[in-house]
């Protein structure tokens, strides 16, 4: 399904920049080696969390488009270190054997809109949301429907670059292969986006979603919005009113869990590196978290674009990406009040939204999006402000 059950973002950015076709999830090959290379003693690295025992000292796993890059030319490689699969999102790729462990790979060069390197910013906050998320699951804050995929151990590399006279920080990261809390009714792991895409090796099966609604005996509003809407939303403002947290729950970093008679029994979430820390909503709240990696996804009411932020993560990301693609697929072969269903929608939410501080959504009544097109992270994004937001 991360592969070949997946019609992709709306952006189009998800087959206009990808890896070689070799190693793209869309390719033709099932399987892949990655590369690793021995990095010299004196080079300077630093390891975060757990590491792998299949990991061995002074390595690095490389993507195979990556491999002949000038940074690596005083280190050992080896070709063929790993048998891999690629997912959905091209550099995080499923070890074939090792218990299936998810490396999350540096990558020089467009993914979907950017350039994917792992510095140590970026692989010390996917550990520490995931150590976060983890303490509160086991303090019973968050609710029992949410799962998440541990990203648990990273290692990053100065390797030098003479292009920019200053290391470049080259890491990894290794993601558990079972959601957190482990459970054994969970039997299967569907993507969000493959509940509305169609199969490109079999195109005349329905949609996993059709299949699902078919499989139950509720009314399809209630499924719709008691087994798959209203767990999302619920998942997204507990972590915000528990940790400070914002998700960017698009389709591909929300999937469900299912059991084995194929019921859903919740979601779970991936990709720590992306979410959001709120400090401004943790001082509002007075939540007993103190972050320690503020350079990376820090968001905090003195930045010109925090209120449009929490738009963007919610209205766009999750309402467009994720929640409006679920409704319209269902509305294509089944009966359903599409207006009763956002109303439900709706009540539940301003029922959060009225816990958290008043200003927290635009207080212009908008909701913000922006343009298909790469955008330079140097800048200030253009945002497109649009009236009337679907579920607030």
């Amino acid at each position: 399904m991360e592969r070949y059950v997946n019609i992709g973002s709306p952006s189009g950015f998800t087959d206009k920049y990808t890896t070689s076709l070799n190693t793209s999830p869309k390719g033709p090959n099932e399987s892949f080696y990655l590369c690793s290379i021995e990095f010299p003693s004196e080079f300077t690295f630093e390891d975060f969390g757990i590491i792998p025992t299949f990991f061995k000292d002074n390595e690095m796993f490389v993507h195979p488009d990556m491999i002949d890059d000038d940074l690596f030319s005083n280190c050992a490689c080896n070709r063929e270190a790993f048998l891999v699969a690629p997912t959905s999102s091209a550099r995080t790729v499923k070890v074939i054997g090792e218990n299936g462990w998810f490396l999350k790979l540096n990558y020089k060069g467009l993914i979907g809109r950017f350039e994917r390197q792992i510095a140590r910013k970026q692989a010390s906050s996917a550990i520490e949301i995931t150590n976060i998320i983890q303490d509160a699951i086991n303090k019973k804050k968050l609710p029992k429907s949410f799962y998440i995929f541990p990203e648990v151990g990273a290692r990053v590399v100065d390797f030098p670059d003479p292009d920019v006279n200053k290391p470049y920080e080259w890491g990894i990261v290794f993601r558990e292969p079972l959601p957190f809390p482990h459970n054994r009714e969970l039997k299967y792991v569907i993507p969000g986006f493959s509940l509305f895409s169609y199969d490109e090796k079999n195109p005349d099966d329905p949609t996993v979603l059709t299949q699902l609604i078919k499989n139950q005996r509720k009314p399809v509003e209630d499924f719709l919005f008691e087994d798959l809407i209203s767990p999302i939303f619920e998942a997204y403002f507990c972590l915000l009113l528990q940790c400070g947290l914002q998700l960017e729950a698009h389709a591909q970093n929300i999937s469900f869990v299912l059991d084995e008679g194929m019921n859903i029994i919740g979601l779970v979430a991936r990709d720590a590196e992306s979410i959001d820390k709120d400090i401004s909503l943790i001082e509002d709240l007075k939540i007993d978290i103190n972050i320690k990696t503020t350079e990376w996804k820090c968001i905090l009411r003195e930045q010109y674009n925090y209120h449009i932020m929490h738009s963007f993560m919610f209205d766009f990301k999750l309402g467009k990406y994720l929640i409006s693609p679920i409704i319209e697929e269902a509305l294509k072969n089944f009966p359903l009040n599409k207006e009763k269903l956002i109303d439900r929608i709706k009540s539940q939410n301003n029922s959060y939204i009225r816990q958290l501080p008043q200003d927290f959504f635009p207080l212009d009544g908008k909701w913000y999006s922006y343009d298909n097109i790469v955008h330079d992270r140097t800048k200030k994004r253009p945002y497109i402000a649009t009236d009337n937001p679907d579920y607030r």
